[in-house]
């Protein structure tokens, strides 16, 4: 949350990297979604796995301090607060290897991510640990990432900050001068980002049609109610496929043939033999796009829509 002392706004260091125009939404005082009760049920998990940790490290020697001290950085604009997890150093080196220490700890699902892209699918992690980084000065970061539910814990030693710090100040500039004039910060929702889908402002992104000049609200509302019912039946009906081809393969499998009937059916096993693909992405590493030239297909450019059900999601 954005809160004001001394007529300037106050700026968490955990939020630095959210988009612009959520910041600038919550600034200009726009109505959030409420914030789902499992996310709350995460954070107090998050927390109690923050102390076993810390506890951990203390066993193997580490030496922690200035647990949750809050960080300060002013700009005539807005200043920027934070609570550190703490700082760490070896023990029998009290004056060596100062650290910052930050702990986080994910689901299942969101540790895959984490281990398939790091602060790439965290900018707001990535954002975080800058300011902190820029506040206490110090360069050496532990970063730990422990799974909930096997209990593996990523250890990182960060040397740089993962993102340019005097960007982050230039956007929350730039956020300010949008408040100023009354205005959202422009930027377009994707909704194939997880991070647009799952913000509380998203409903200020996506735009919603007000004048229905050649397809009337009644017949649109019904399109989508028919649009959510048939994808339901195409899942239903392909969780059946796939059941019923399970028990053909077996009995294909046990009887040794390879076509057979039953039921007015008839059972094909298809043996798909091994084979080789060039992908672009490969052959951009041996030859450039002028090489590749004389072997290219032209494909006619066309349109489709994609339709995202958000609804759902929530």
């Amino acid at each position: 949350m954005i809160t004001e002392i001394f007529n300037k706004p106050i700026y968490r260091m955990s939020s630095a990297g959210k988009c612009a125009r959520a910041l600038s939404a919550e600034r200009l005082n726009f109505p959030a979604e409420q914030v789902p009760e499992w996310l709350e049920i995460a954070a107090r998990e998050g927390n109690k796995h923050e102390e076993w940790i810390k506890e951990e490290l203390t066993t193997e020697g580490f030496n922690i301090y200035d647990e949750q001290i809050e960080v300060i950085l002013e700009y005539p604009a807005f200043t920027l607060i934070g609570h550190i997890d703490g700082k760490t150093r070896d023990a029998g080196n009290y004056r060596l290897n100062n650290r910052l220490l930050e702990i986080k700890t994910m689901s299942q699902y969101e540790f895959d991510r984490w281990m398939k892209g790091r602060f790439i699918e965290f900018p707001a992690y990535a954002a975080q640990i800058t300011c902190y980084m820029k506040a206490t000065e110090l360069t050496g970061v532990l970063y730990l990432v422990k799974n909930r539910s096997s209990g593996y814990v990523d250890k990182q030693i960060l040397i740089e900050a993962p993102v340019d710090f005097e960007e982050i100040i230039t956007k929350l500039n730039h956020i300010e001068e949008c408040v100023k004039i009354g205005t959202l910060v422009d930027i377009e929702y994707f909704s194939d980002s997880l991070q647009c889908r799952r913000c509380n402002y998203k409903n200020l992104c996506i735009p919603e049609p007000q004048i229905f000049n050649t397809v009337s609200e009644s017949q649109l509302l019904k399109a989508s109610e028919n649009w959510r019912l048939g994808q339901k039946l195409i899942n239903e009906g392909d969780q059946l496929v796939e059941s019923a081809k399970k028990v053909f393969f077996n009995q294909t499998e046990a009887s040794g043939q390879k076509k057979w009937k039953f039921d007015k059916l008839t059972i094909n096993k298809i043996e798909v033999k091994a084979s080789v693909t060039y992908p672009k992405s490969n052959l951009l590493k041996i030859f450039t796009e002028e090489e590749l030239k004389p072997a290219s297909e032209p494909k006619l450019s066309y349109s489709y829509l994609k339709i995202d059900d958000t609804k759902e999601k929530e």
